[in-house]
């Protein structure tokens, strides 16, 4: 059977986002590899996505940007009978065509932002466009996990996000925090490079705070949970891809387009809005923040128990 390389350069998200499309890739090919941020490419291998990545942060890589790649790049790219590159750029799909004389299967890393089709289904259709799909197929929504291994009153609470722009406030989670101890729950807080500056803020919680920088152990740690709360996130779209019950809330985001995908998902964005998602469309937040303020902590508590 034919080799197959994917190159993408996208963040957590972007990348989960896509597990199912390329689990159902693998079954087609003898060796499924990945070019990919070197943190996501390490947790696609440790969840057996993918047998073996290669990290975008290698020096040799960026001669894949100039006039005349390395001699070693040119050799991995030819080793490979079809390759999958999901970028905007033209030019990278001649350069790695040029390189290794066969048809690149560019697609963009999500449809445009007019229209409302979730990056998973776009990125299925494309692969059917390509013959890399024989037909269209719905997201697969099994759960991943072995029942046996995780404790149903341990809850994950992720109050960060790749931007702040879509992080419900703290305060927020903290009042929901208090509920779901209430409720005989056992809350933690998970937080990863990027929130390393809320452990300040919830000092008094410290015994309550975990703290994560490799992603096979938030995988780890989130398969051994009996659900999560978090924004719209990488993490987030992790969690609902190993099959843990899942609430994420939305603000400024569009859930049509980045909705995470699993067995057991809820997503919260009030439907009384005056406005559309602009997170794709402004470089700033708007006056009104409606879109989480409009959240309260109680609806996401029952949003959660149905997902429970």
């Amino acid at each position: 059977m034919k080799k197959l390389l994917i190159i993408h350069q996208g963040a957590l998200g972007d990348v989960v986002a896509i597990f199912p499309a390329i689990m159902r890739l693998k079954k087609n090919f003898s060796q499924t590899d990945i070019l990919c941020q070197s943190k996501i490419g390490k947790l696609a291998h440790h969840l057996n996505i993918i047998d073996k990545y290669f990290p975008t942060e290698g020096s040799v890589w960026a001669s894949l940007y100039s006039e005349s790649p390395a001699a070693r790049v040119q050799q991995i790219l030819c080793d490979y009978h079809e390759i999958v590159l999901f970028s905007y750029s033209e030019q990278l799909e001649e350069t790695i065509g040029r390189i290794t004389g066969k048809k690149i299967h560019r697609i963009p890393p999500r449809a445009d932002v007019s229209q409302p089709v979730h990056v998973a289904e776009h990125v299925s259709s494309h692969l059917v466009k390509c013959g890399l799909f024989p037909l269209p197929e719905e997201v697969p929504r099994e759960s991943r996990r072995d029942e046996r291994a995780y404790d149903p009153t341990k809850i994950l609470l992720h109050p960060g996000s790749g931007s702040k722009r879509k992080c419900w406030p703290l305060s927020n989670f903290m009042a929901v925090e208090a509920i779901l101890e209430k409720e005989g729950m056992i809350p933690e807080f998970i937080l990863g490079p990027a929130e390393y500056f809320m452990e300040e803020l919830l000092r008094d919680r410290y015994d309550r705070v975990i703290a994560v920088s490799d992603l096979p152990e938030l995988a780890a740690l989130l398969e051994s949970a009996g659900g999560f709360i978090g924004n719209d996130s990488g993490a987030t779209h992790l969690a609902a891809f190993l099959g843990v019950p899942t609430v994420a809330v939305f603000g400024p985001s569009d859930p049509e387009r980045w909705r995470p995908l699993g067995s057991s998902t809820g997503v919260l964005r009030p439907d009384d809005l005056d406005c559309r998602p602009c997170f794709e469309t402004n470089s700033q937040n708007c006056d009104k923040t409606e879109c989480f303020e409009k959240t309260s902590p109680e609806a996401v508590i029952k949003a959660f128990w149905i997902m429970h």
